[in-house]
């Protein structure tokens, strides 16, 4: 899978956020940009908009302004995202992707 595809962000940011849970730190919200994670910003917002409409994170992904969206700094993997992580056989496809995880989840600490 491409590094770009749809469960391979899913797979980054989830962990990413499962991960800062785990270990009580606070979400760098400079990871979770569309920069940081190589798309667009139309797709990006499409991905949180998921992610939320799913009940896959906490938290209202965003708040917006007269700037435009911006992610909630308190935002938080959900029960059912942590589920999703294990249990979901797409998400198993990238994990065991032929690429090997490192290439695919680029710099997420605790992995």
């Amino acid at each position: 899978m491409a590094k770009d595809d749809y469960y391979v962000i899913v797979f980054r940011v989830l962990t990413y956020l499962y991960n800062c849970l785990k270990q009580n730190e606070v979400v760098d919200m400079q990871k979770l940009t569309p920069e940081y994670l190589g798309i667009n910003q139309r797709y990006f917002e499409y991905i949180f908009d998921t992610l939320d409409d799913e009940g896959l994170i906490l938290n209202k992904a965003y708040y917006e302004d007269m700037l435009g969206k911006h992610l909630e700094s308190d935002i938080m993997v959900s029960p059912k995202g942590i589920s999703f992580l294990h249990e979901n056989s797409t998400i198993a496809k990238v994990k065991n992707s032929a690429k090997g995880i490192l290439d695919i989840i680029g710099d997420i600490p605790g992995l």
